[in-house]
C-alpha cells in the first residue's frame, strides 16, 4: 500500500497486452492444430487419394433406324418416355411388302410345280429311251436277216437298204434320246423337288419378303428412355433416316478428366468413390477404374492444337479415364447423360496396369430382336410345299443305270 494507505492497481495497458498475448497464444494453438490435423490428413490419406470435378457422366445412345423404307403410319412413343427391350415404337405401312410376300409365296408354288415337271420329264424320256432301244433292236434284227439272205435273192437290193437306213435311223434315235434323257437328269440329279435349287431360290426370296415385312414394326433394341425423336406419322424414311435415340440407364459411365500430373499412380482396377452434382453429398456412388484413353481431348478434336509455333504456351493436359459405376446404386439413383459428378480414385494399390489386356471376343451389348423376324416363314414354306408337291420323286438307279451313270 501507499503512504496515502490507497492499494496499487495493475496498468490498463499491461492488462490488455496479456488478453492479446492469451488470443494470440490460442489463435497459434487453433492454427498448428489445424495444420497438424491437415499434414497428417495429407500424409496419411490426401497422397492416395486423385480426385477432380471436371466429370461427367456418359453412355450409350442408341439410335434407331429403319431396316427398309416406308411411309410411318404410328409412333408409340414420345421423348422423356421409358421403354422396354421388344417394345414396338414405330410402325410403316405394310401393304407393298405385303403384295412382295404373296407373290413370293405364288412363285414359290409355281417353281415347285416346274420342278416337279422336270423330275417327271426324266421318266418320261426314260420311258422313251427304252421304246427307242427296242426299235434299235428291232431294226438291227430286220437289217441282220435282210443282209443275210439278199445273196440268194430272198430279199431285193433295195429293201436291203431300207432295212440298213432304219437301223441306222434307230441307232441315231437312240444316240438323241440319250443325251435329252442326260440333261434331264442333270437337271435334277442328287437332289429332291424340296431341296431342288431353283425351289431353294424361290424359298429364300418368300423368306426376305417375309423379313421386310417384319421389319415395318420397329421394336426397341434396349430397355432406356427415349431422346431425340425426329419421325412423324407420315413421313417417308428409308434406311438412313435416323427416327429416335434410346438411352440406356444400365449402360452409363464416368469419364474423370484428370491432369497429366495426376495419371502417374491411376491403375486400372483401383476403387473410386463419386458424388453427383444432382444429388449432392447424401448419396456416394462407388465403381472402379476400367480405363485411361489414349489421348487428351485436344488431339482428338476436329482442330487438334499445333504447337510447334513461336507463340507457344505450356497447358497442363486433362486425359479422360473411364470408371464403372455400381449397377445397384445406378437402378436406386439414376444418372443422366451429361451430369457432372466429383471423383475420388484410392490409389494406395499400384500394383495394376495402365494399359488393359486385349479385349475377349463376346458381346458386350447384345440385342436378340432381329432374329426373330425370321420365325413364321418356314411354316409358310411348309404349307406351300404340301400343297404344291403333287409326287414326291427321285431319281432313281434304274434310270441312272440307262445312261450308265
Amino acid at each position: 500500500m501507499s503512504d496515502q494507505g490507497q492499494p496499487i492497481t495493475e496498468p490498463v495497458n499491461h492488462r490488455l497486452s496479456k488478453k492479446k498475448m492469451k488470443l494470440l497464444i490460442l489463435i497459434t494453438t487453433v492454427f498448428c492444430l489445424f495444420g497438424s490435423i491437415g499434414f497428417l490428413l495429407v500424409a496419411f490419406w490426401g497422397r492416395f487419394v486423385k480426385s477432380t470435378n471436371d466429370a461427367y457422366v456418359q453412355g450409350n445412345q442408341v439410335t434407331l433406324t429403319p431396316q427398309v423404307s416406308g411411309i410411318v403410319t404410328s409412333v408409340n412413343v414420345d421423348e422423356t418416355q421409358m421403354v422396354m427391350e421388344k417394345q414396338v415404337l414405330v410402325c410403316l405401312d405394310e401393304t407393298d411388302y405385303r403384295i412382295t410376300l404373296e407373290a413370293a409365296q405364288s412363285r414359290l408354288g409355281q417353281v415347285i410345280r416346274d420342278v416337279t415337271e422336270m423330275f417327271e420329264n426324266v421318266y418320261a424320256l426314260a420311258a422313251q429311251f427304252e421304246l427307242r432301244q427296242a426299235e434299235l433292236f428291232k431294226a438291227e434284227v430286220d437289217y441282220n436277216d435282210r443282209r443275210q439272205v439278199v445273196s440268194e435273192g430272198a430279199v431285193s437290193d433295195e429293201e436291203l437298204i431300207h432295212a440298213e437306213a432304219n437301223y441306222y435311223a434307230a441307232k441315231a434315235n437312240v444316240k438323241s434320246i440319250k443325251y435329252q434323257l442326260m440333261q434331264a437328269i442333270s437337271a435334277v440329279q442328287n437332289t429332291t423337288i424340296s431341296t431342288h435349287p431353283l425351289v431353294e431360290t424361290a424359298k429364300e426370296d418368300l423368306r426376305q419378303a417375309w423379313v421386310n415385312l417384319q421389319r415395318c414394326t420397329l421394336r426397341a433394341p434396349v430397355t432406356g428412355i427415349i431422346a431425340q425423336k425426329a419421325v412423324q406419322v407420315g413421313e417417308s424414311v428409308n434406311q438412313l433416316s435416323p427416327l429416335l435415340a434410346i438411352i440406356p440407364l444400365d449402360q452409363l459411365w464416368i469419364n474423370a478428366n484428370f491432369k497429366e500430373t495426376q495419371l502417374s499412380k491411376i491403375r486400372i482396377g483401383q476403387p473410386v468413390t463419386m458424388t453427383a452434382d444432382m444429388y449432392g453429398r447424401e448419396v456416394i456412388y462407388t465403381g472402379q477404374v476400367i480405363g485411361i484413353s489414349s489421348g487428351s481431348g485436344a488431339v482428338f478434336s476436329p482442330l487438334p492444337p499445333q504447337n510447334a509455333t513461336g507463340n507457344w504456351i505450356k497447358i497442363v493436359q486433362r486425359i479422360p479415364v473411364r470408371i464403372a459405376i455400381n449397377s445397384d446404386q445406378l437402378r436406386r439413383y439414376p444418372l443422366w447423360l451429361g451430369l457432372s459428378m466429383n471423383v475420388k480414385v484410392d490409389v494406395r494399390d499400384t500394383q495394376g496396369v495402365r494399359v488393359p489386356p486385349p479385349a475377349v471376343e463376346k458381346g458386350l451389348y447384345v440385342t436378340d430382336i432381329f432374329k426373330t423376324q425370321i420365325d413364321g416363314a418356314e411354316e409358310i414354306i411348309e404349307q406351300i410345299l404340301q400343297k404344291n408337291i403333287t409326287f414326291d420323286l427321285s431319281i432313281s438307279h434304274d434310270v441312272l443305270s440307262l445312261v450308265g451313270k
